[in-house]
C-alpha cells in the first residue's frame, strides 16, 4: 500500500509533537533502533565511496572511503555459472571477454526503461527481510562549471531539503523512523541516494524516491543551510593526483576539488539554483535499483505506476568511457614534487573493468623478482575505486629506469609467463566479490555501477544478475587471456618532475668602444 501524501507533508517550520508523546517521530525511531542496528551489523563493512549519513535534523559529515563503491550480488547463495561453451565466447576486447548473456546461468533480474527515461533494475535477495533502494544519478563533481567548483556536491545535498511532498530531511526521517539507514554518496561522475530498510517500508521508500527529483524546494534560507552541510565534508583523498586523474580519463573536470564551497555558490539566487537542479538531476539520467526478497516481476507494475505521471523523456545518461591512449610509450605529465616513478591508468567504468584492474594489481604486487634485476627493484600497484572514474597507479622503486621495469613486468603478464599467478588472483577476487555481494545493499550498489543499456526504447528485459555485476566475466578462467592494450605502458600517464623556472641569463657586458 502506498503512503498517503499527508504522511510526509508538513509546512516548513511547523511545530512538531512534544518530545516523548505518542506522535513524536523520535519515539518511533527509538522503538526501531534495535532493528536498525541489527541491519547495520549484518550489512558488510563496504561503505560507498564518499558517504554521508543525513539525520532527521541535518546530514552528518561525509566519510570518504576508497572501497566501493561507490562498487551486486547473486540473489541466492549460488555463484554465477560460467558460459556453457566458452569456445563460443567472442574474442576479448580491451582484455575483457564479451559473453553472450543467453549462456550465463544463475539468478536473473529485471532491467527496465520507463517512458520518463528512468532505468530500473530489480533484483531478488531472500537472505533477510530487508530491502535496499539506490537512486543513482549520472552526474558528479567533474560536471561542475569552471566558475562554480563544488556546485554538484552542494546540489546533491540540497535535494535533501525536500519538495512540496517531502519536508526538509523528510526522506531521511522516513527511513530512520522505520528502523533503516540511509546515506548519500557523491563521486566524480555519480551521485547515489541509498537506503537499507525493513521490507515493510519498501513501498514508502520507493514512493519517496519517486518524489525526490520533482520540483525541489528552493529558497535562500534552505540554500544557506545546504552550503553549511556541504562545508562539513572533507576533500576526497585519492592516491593519484587530481591532475593525473584528469589526464588519464581525458576529463578536465576531474582536476579540481569537487567538495569546496567557494563564495560564488553563496551568491546564487534561488532561480539559478532551481535551474541548476533541473539540468543536472533528472530521472532520465538516473537509475533506480531495488533489491528485496520479492520476485522481480512482482515489483514492476508498482514501480511503473509511481513514475507514470512524469512526462516522457529520452534517456540521456552520459558515456563515461575514458579517452584511451594508444602508442608504445606513456604520455608524460610534469607535476611538482614528482620523482618520475609513478604511472597512472584509467579504469573502464563498469564492474568488469574494475575487476580486471583488481586482478592486474594483485598480480603485479605478487610478481617475483627475476635474476639480474636490482635487489631493491619494486613495483607496487594501488587502485582508487569509483563506479565511473576509477584509476590505477603503479610506482616503481629501486631502479634507475622505472619505465623499463614497468614494461618488463607487464610483458610477463601479457605473454603468459605469470599466467598461473594471474589465475590464482582471479579466483581470490571472485571469492571476495561473491562474499561481498551476499547482502542487499552491496548488491544494489554494484548494480548501480552497471554499464549502459544496449537498448534505448522503453520496456523490460530479464537478464542474468552475473552479467550486470561483472561476475560472469570474472568467472571465466584466465587461460590464454591478456589484459588488453588499455593496461599497457602506452595507455598510461607518466608523472615526471616539472622543470623549474629557467635561471635568468647574465647580461652581457657592453663592449667598450675605443
Amino acid at each position: 500500500m502506498l503512503p498517503r501524501q499527508r504522511d510526509l507533508r508538513g509546512p516548513l517550520g511547523a511545530p512538531g509533537p512534544s518530545p516523548g508523546s505518542r506522535n513524536d517521530p523520535r519515539r518511533r525511531g527509538w522503538a526501531c533502533a534495535g532493528l536498525g542496528l541489527l541491519l547495520f551489523a549484518l550489512a558488510p563493512r563496504v561503505a560507498p565511496a564518499h558517504v554521508t549519513e543525513p539525520s532527521t535534523a541535518e546530514p552528518s559529515n561525509a566519510e570518504p572511503s576508497n572501497a566501493e563503491p561507490s562498487n551486486a550480488e547473486p540473489s541466492t547463495a549460488e555463484p554465477p555459472s560460467t558460459p556453457h561453451n566458452e569456445a563460443e565466447a567472442p574474442a576479448t576486447t580491451e582484455g575483457i571477454p564479451v559473453l553472450d548473456e543467453a549462456t550465463v546461468g544463475g539468478p536473473t533480474l529485471e532491467d527496465g526503461l520507463l517512458p520518463c527515461g528512468l532505468r530500473v533494475i530489480i533484483a531478488q535477495d531472500a537472505t533477510l527481510p530487508v530491502a535496499a533502494v539506490v537512486l543513482a544519478i549520472d552526474t558528479g563533481t567533474e560536471d561542475d562549471p569552471p566558475s562554480q567548483p563544488g556546485l554538484v556536491h552542494a546540489l546533491a545535498y540540497h535535494l535533501l531539503q525536500g519538495n512540496r511532498e517531502l519536508t526538509p530531511a523528510g526522506a531521511a526521517a522516513l527511513v530512520h523512523d522505520r528502523g533503516g539507514i540511509t546515506s548519500l554518496a557523491v563521486g566524480p561522475a555519480q551521485v547515489r541516494y541509498e537506503s537499507l530498510i525493513p521490507l515493510s517500508a519498501l513501498s514508502e521508500v520507493l514512493w519517496a524516491e519517486s518524489q525526490r527529483l520533482r520540483a525541489p524546494t528552493v529558497s535562500a534560507e534552505l540554500w544557506s543551510s545546504t552550503l553549511r552541510w556541504a562545508r562539513r565534508d572533507p576533500s576526497l583523498k585519492w592516491r593519484a593526483p587530481a591532475e593525473a586523474m584528469a589526464a588519464a580519463h581525458g576529463m578536465p573536470g576531474l582536476a579540481h576539488d569537487g567538495r569546496q564551497v567557494p563564495a560564488a555558490l553563496g551568491q546564487m539566487v534561488p532561480r539559478a539554483i532551481g535551474q541548476a537542479l533541473a539540468e543536472r538531476f533528472q530521472y532520465s539520467a538516473a537509475t533506480l535499483v531495488v533489491v528485496s526478497p520479492h520476485p522481480p516481476p512482482r515489483l514492476r507494475d508498482a514501480i511503473t505506476e509511481m513514475f507514470d505521471t512524469l512526462p516522457p523523456a529520452t534517456r540521456h545518461a552520459r558515456d563515461r568511457m575514458p579517452r584511451w591512449r594508444t602508442g608504445s610509450v606513456p604520455q608524460t605529465l610534469p607535476l611538482a614534487k614528482e620523482s618520475g616513478t609513478r604511472f597512472v591508468w584509467p579504469v573502464a567504468p563498469h564492474p568488469a573493468g574494475l575487476d580486471q584492474a583488481t586482478v592486474f594489481c594483485k598480480a603485479i604486487n605478487r610478481q617475483r623478482r627475476r635474476p639480474g634485476e636490482p635487489s631493491r627493484a619494486r613495483l607496487r600497484c594501488d587502485l582508487d575505486e569509483d563506479p565511473r572514474r576509477a584509476t590505477m597507479t603503479l610506482r616503481a622503486s629501486g631502479v634507475d629506469d622505472p619505465l623499463a621495469l614497468l614494461t618488463m613486468r607487464i610483458e610477463r603478464l601479457e605473454q603468459g609467463e605469470d599466467e598461473s599467478l594471474v589465475e590464482r588472483q582471479r579466483q581470490i577476487v571472485l571469492r571476495d566479490r561473491q562474499q561481498q555481494l551476499r547482502s542487499a545493499l552491496p548488491l544494489a550498489r554494484r548494480l548501480s555501477a552497471a554499464g549502459p543499456r544496449d537498448r534505448t526504447e522503453p520496456g523490460w528485459r530479464t537478464r542474468p544478475v552475473a552479467a550486470l555485476t561483472g561476475l560472469a566475466v570474472l568467472s571465466v578462467p584466465w587461460t590464454s587471456r591478456t589484459f588488453g592494450p588499455h593496461l599497457r605502458p602506452g595507455a598510461a600517464i607518466h608523472l615526471v618532475p616539472s622543470q623549474g623556472k629557467p635561471k635568468a641569463k647574465p647580461k652581457d657586458h657592453p663592449e667598450v668602444q675605443p
